[in-house]
């Protein structure tokens, strides 16, 4: 029971935070999801780069 409320509350939560970002970024929704991708990607793989030069040597 805790649990099913939990993750009802959960689920409520993260919907309210979906509408946020939907409405109040508008048309550049798309360029920011986009731009943060971007910038993960580039973190992963600088990360990635660290750890084989680190098990290489």
């Amino acid at each position: 029971m805790k649990d099913g409320l939990l993750l009802l509350v959960s689920a409520i939560g993260i919907a309210i935070a979906c509408w946020c970002f939907w409405h109040f970024a508008g048309e550049s929704a798309f360029q920011i999801l986009t731009s943060v991708a971007l910038i993960a990607l580039f973190a992963e793989n600088l990360r990635l780069r660290r750890e084989l030069r680190k098990r290489s040597a």
